[in-house]
């Protein structure tokens, strides 16, 4: 570690900043806290220094670059002459390496006219029709009817919402409820299919081994299973069979398989709910599933066996797959979409030697007439201009550089060894991560609803109230908030008991409890009394969720005697909310370093190489300035491995420019998950960022990742 103080020049605004920073925290903090002085967000920086005209990127050597910077923001027009000629040296480099990859392309065009098989053409033909029969299936009304009633639609439709609201969404276009729909079906389906090794055995439910293949009974060719594995049991030596259905309707019963009856059925899903849809066959021996996006206007890549979306790199990229042909086959054509699943296609076209080039696209465009054969000119001209549009967009795609500084797991679907032998672990058995955006937190319910929490345990300390009274009325409140969760969140309303009605009647921050949760209490009104939401459907979903797992927390508690003072127990008042947030790293989707701030137990920010190191900055909301009293910390729901150990937290009074040590805390031991630790801040420092460095993992030796359950800060806020 080397500590450096930079003057930056900001061009064309002609003003000087001076950044103390640290070289060890990478360039991603130095970039930050350019953006806290500056206002110019990391993505759109251009930084040179201005002693030899490089430019500043993550191979450069920030302890011995000369301490004079020049910040060019990406898009003006007052571009410096040396920032300028680096960038046209990486162009030339790049236009080197395109004429390259167009040389190579071509002499692998050269030889695969020497190594394609006599009768490929026909051979690829029957690769490909088989599967046309199979996705007209899921155009069939009947299994289509059949298979919305398993799908818990209002609930997908909530978890749509309440994760666009989590982006600060709250009135999402129909274009982006779909896509959210989308994403939720896909996790929805990732968690209720089951993947098969080796099935269990029929009659004592224990493991079996693999005997060979066997004869199809008539009522198993019936739902599509022309190959049916048998299996032996290692324990009473009873037969298993596993018959591998293709039918969607057989396999929204049976809900398991490999990847064949999993991207079989999910397309099938997808259709069902109205998304253009195509079933993926990858050649090498993989299926997977492709949606048309009107939120991005292009076909985004879906694995349901991983869980995986838009990310068309990972088979080749993370799992080390040498693809030669990926098609993809709908109701209304089949088109070769291999060009978006590669970086490489010079190397992928010297592996397809099945046919020709040219009869690959004659064999697609003849099958692709045969489905739109009657289809009307304005059916037809809307498809054969979206073609257009995806041929353009493969063309390009192939000549794109790879990010790599994006890690991309190998395959997480089926056993170890299944994967070792099929050469798809990857480089890295990982999950997948990504450098960060700045996201926002929006979690200004959160703090409400620790507010409410806190003023009605204040209320019972204050007077004194038993501690089996305070559980007996905490108890009440969480079976009121489990029924309106419960319930549709379309019409969420609940009756009142007289137990609950007292309540209500003599603890008036009950109420504010509700207000915090978007509820409202009707008690002298015509009827029953009852707690509905006061109209805002999404803020009451969102947060729900925090206000169970925080009278969770209190019961919990309570029922292990630690029970609540003023300002040192959980929940407390002055909760920090609504700042921006950066990390060195998260796990895509749902590791995002907001997850630390959202006050639901299950979520968690993950970083995926972070044991020996990471950081994770706070900005305080609305350019204000808090003086920090305490923090929270919490273990997340798995992996005690993953805990935070050793860590200093730091505070700046200038955007980022310059850090004091608010705390610093070694040696910590999470004693279980979801553990709680409260840790008061002895130095008192106003402070508009905050930044954690988390310096060790528990078992940073032996694991790469780094979790935490979540991150409360507590202070006074101030305008600066």
């Amino acid at each position: 570690m080397v500590a450096r103080r930079f003057l930056v020049r900001q061009v064309p605004a002609d003003e000087e900043h001076t950044v103390e920073y640290d070289t060890e925290d990478g360039l991603d903090v130095l970039r930050f806290q350019i953006f806290s002085l500056t206002s110019v967000p990391p993505d759109l920086q251009k930084i040179v220094v201005e002693a030899d005209g490089s430019v500043v990127d993550d191979g450069t050597d920030l302890e011995s670059i000369s301490e004079v910077l020049r910040l060019v923001p990406i898009g003006e027009g007052d571009d410096v002459d040396a920032a300028a000629a680096a960038a046209a040296r990486a162009q030339e480099k790049s236009d080197e390496e395109l004429a390259r990859m167009i040389q190579a392309e071509e002499e692998a065009l050269l030889l695969q006219q020497y190594s394609i098989q006599s009768d490929g053409g026909e051979v690829f033909r029957e690769r490909v029709e088989p599967y046309m029969r199979q996705v007209l299936k899921y155009e069939d009304p009947l299994r289509q009817e059949a298979a919305l009633k398993t799908v818990p639609v209002d609930e997908l439709k909530e978890k749509a919402l309440i994760s666009l609201a989590k982006e600060g969404i709250f009135s999402p276009s129909k274009n982006e409820e779909d896509h959210a729909f989308l994403l939720q079906l896909l996790f929805w389906f990732k968690q209720s299919f089951r993947w098969v090794n080796a099935p269990a055995c029929d009659i004592c439910d224990r493991e079996t081994s693999v005997v060979g293949m066997g004869n199809p009974l008539p009522s198993e060719i019936e739902f599509g299973a022309s190959r049916v594995e048998i299996y032996r049991c290692n324990h009473c030596s009873s037969i298993t069979r596993f018959p591998r259905y293709n039918d969607p309707h057989k396999l929204i019963q049976t809900r398991k398989g490999r990847c064949g009856e999993w991207a079989n059925c999910f397309t099938f899903y997808c259709r069902v709910y109205g998304y253009e849809a195509r079933l993926i066959l990858d050649f090498t021996d993989h299926v997977w599933t492709e949606c048309f996006s009107n939120l991005y206007g292009r076909w985004i890549h879906l694995d349901p066996c991983e869980g995986v979306y838009d990310n068309p790199l990972l088979y080749e990229k993370g799992w080390n797959k040498k693809l030669d042909y990926a098609i993809g086959i709908s109701k209304d054509g089949v088109h070769d979409i291999t060009k978006r699943y590669t970086r490489k296609w010079h190397e992928v076209l010297s592996r397809r030697t099945i046919t020709s080039e040219d009869t690959v696209s004659a064999i697609l465009m003849n099958i692709t007439r045969k489905c739109r054969s009657g289809l009307s000119s304005d059916e037809l001209l809307a498809l054969e201009n979206r073609d257009r549009k995806e041929s353009e967009e493969l063309s390009k795609a192939t000549y794109l550089e790879v990010n790599n500084s994006i890690s991309l797991p190998g395959r997480q679907s089926g056993s170890v060894e299944w994967r070792a032998a099929r050469s798809e672990l990857g480089q890295a058995d990982s999950l997948s991560c990504s450098s960060c955006p700045i996201r926002r937190c929006v979690d200004a319910h959160v703090s409400k609803i620790y507010d409410a929490l806190s003023a009605i345990l204040s209320h019972f300390c204050d007077n004194n109230i038993p501690n089996e009274r305070i559980i007996e009325v905490f108890v009440t409140l969480r079976s009121l908030m489990q029924n309106l969760k419960d319930a549709n969140f379309k019409s969420r309303r609940v009756t009142l008991d007289q137990k609950l009605q007292q309540i209500f009647e003599i603890l008036p921050s009950a109420e504010r409890l509700l207000s915090a949760i978007s509820l409202k209490a009707e008690l002298h009104t015509v009827g029953d009394p009852s707690v509905a939401t006061d109209g805002n459907l999404i803020h009451t979903s969102l947060a729900l969720p925090v206000a169970l797992d925080a009278v969770d927390e209190i019961l919990s508690n309570y029922k292990s005697n630690i029970f609540y003072t003023k300002g040192h127990q959980f929940p407390r008042g002055n909760r920090l909310c609504s700042g921006s947030v950066l990390a060195s790293s998260e796990q895509l989707p749902i590791g995002i370093a907001t997850a630390a701030f959202d006050g639901i137990r299950l979520s968690k920010w993950e970083e995926p190489d972070g044991a020996k190191g990471c950081w994770l900055m706070y900005k305080v909301h609305g350019g204000q300035t808090c003086e920090l009293e305490s923090y929270d910390l919490m273990s997340a729901n798995d992996a005690p491995e993953r805990d935070p150990m050793d860590w200093v937290l730091e505070g700046s009074t200038d955007q980022g420019s310059t850090w004091n040590t608010i705390d610093a805390r070694s040696s910590v031991i999470f004693g279980s998950r979801f553990c709680r630790k409260s840790f008061t801040v002895d130095k008192r420092y106003k402070a508009n960022v905050l930044r954690f460095r988390f310096l060790r993992g528990r078992e940073s030796s032996a694991n790469p990742r780094f979790q935490i359950g979540s991150i409360d800060f507590y202070g006074e806020t101030h305008m600066a």
